[in-house]
């Protein structure tokens, strides 16, 4: 519709005389650049469309995180709380006797202990995997306070020393993988503080106290 308008503009300027070649000239330039508007002037952009409502999920909401505190502690299995397992031995090549203190290893049966091997049988060291052949030999447990009595034989672990005073193993490596001690109670004057003074005058914690049940009968 506009290039009709503008041809017949043209037409009518056609009809007026020009009086120089020059006049012509603006004329047609005119006309050839409203020609290039027309043409090349993009159509307008449609009308975009409304976006379409989303439609309801039905994905169940994010269970909420769950807190490191609030998970049990899990369990040791057939361990007790100082690492002990039912099948564990202390074992050392003599007894007390005259000592004020002897060491004594965790260590696993290999061969029983019988008569026709003079009471000696083969076990082996949980810390070293080397074999011994011995007839001291104790399995444990943990004792009660109420246990407790002057003159009492015991097994305590050894590496746990804070203050002065001997406590249980706090982890499972270093329980099975470090020393274990063997004594006796001399002194209980001082149980309300936590713990007893044994043999060698050493202190040892109330909770670090096992009963020592040599193979066939109890120490005494």
């Amino acid at each position: 519709m506009l290039r009709m308008v503008v041809v017949i503009g043209i037409l009518a300027m056609l009809s007026v005389p020009c009086s120089t070649v020059a006049g012509w000239r603006d004329v047609l330039d005119t006309a050839d650049h409203v020609d290039k508007l027309i043409v090349n002037h993009p159509p307008p952009a449609p009308a975009s469309e409304p976006a379409e409502p989303a439609e309801p999920r039905d994905d169940p909401p994010p269970k909420p995180r769950e807190s490191r505190e609030s998970r049990p502690a899990p369990s040791r299995g057939g361990d007790d709380a100082h690492f002990i397992q039912p099948d564990d031995y202390f074992i050392n090549n003599e007894g007390l006797g005259n000592h004020s203190y002897i060491y004594v290893h965790l260590a696993k049966m290999v061969t029983p202990p019988s008569s026709n091997r003079k009471d000696e049988g083969e076990f082996m060291n949980v810390s070293d995997g080397q074999n011994q052949w011995t007839s001291y030999i104790w399995q444990s447990r943990i004792a009660s306070q109420s246990e407790l009595k002057l003159g009492m034989h015991f097994i305590a672990f050894h590496d746990n020393n804070q203050n002065g005073i001997y406590h249980a193993p706090k982890k499972k490596d270093s329980a099975r993988g470090g020393r274990w001690w063997y004594a006796k109670i001399t002194d209980m004057s001082d149980t309300y503080k936590g713990f007893v003074t044994v043999s060698g005058n050493y202190k040892v914690g109330l909770h670090n106290i096992r009963i020592p049940i040599r193979y066939g009968v109890q120490d005494r």
